[in-house]
């Protein structure tokens, strides 16, 4: 028997072929990087075949705007897509801005939110303290951005999962899962 014996958290594809792996995974959280290495050009088009495809899995939307005005406007817009849809936020925009007061004005509105490309137990305090303890949530921790600076994420997953496990409606997510050892390193810390 391997190691990691029987899973107990949820595989999401992050990516844009998500009618290929639609039926091997849980749901599907999308990014930016990836929809311009596709060469994608037409984010719009991207929402509305990807609706199509996840067949009414949980899907993540990035935010492309980093204007806090447009940003919102484009939130609520993803927000609008679907029961299943959640509106990928970064909890810093570009320029080191603070996205948490627009992280919880929408959560406490009732809107689903994945707060992302969080690097540091500072950033998930900051997007724990944002979100609303009833409105279902995502928690993604940049794990594999974290690796990708010789550090172990297990310290900020860590911390994540402590932070959200009195709460039914916050998930943390495994960002960025680079190497079957950070699958088993998930499953240890309880993500």
């Amino acid at each position: 028997m391997s190691k990691l014996g029987k899973l107990k958290f949820k595989v999401f594809y992050d990516g844009v072929n998500i009618e290929k792996y639609i039926d091997e995974v849980d749901g599907v959280t999308t990014n930016t990087s990836y929809i311009a290495g596709a060469k994608i050009t037409d984010y719009n088009k991207f929402i509305e075949t990807s609706m199509k495809a996840v067949k009414g899995k949980p899907i993540s939307f990035q935010v492309t705007e980093t204007d806090m005005q447009l940003m919102e406007q484009q939130a609520r817009f993803i927000c609008g897509l679907g029961e299943n849809v959640y509106v990928k936020i970064p909890i810093i925009t570009p320029t080191g801005t603070s996205t948490a007061n627009l992280i919880n004005k929408l959560s406490d509105e009732g809107f689903k939110v994945n707060v992302t490309c969080i690097h540091t137990c500072e950033q998930v305090h900051e997007a724990v303290n944002a979100l609303n303890k009833t409105t279902p949530c995502i928690v993604s921790v940049f794990s594999g951005g974290i690796s990708d600076t010789g550090n172990y994420p297990i310290e900020e997953i860590q911390y994540a999962v402590d932070a959200v496990c009195m709460y039914d409606n916050m998930e943390i997510l495994w960002a960025g899962c680079q190497h079957v050892l950070h699958v088993v390193e998930a499953k240890d810390t309880g993500c």
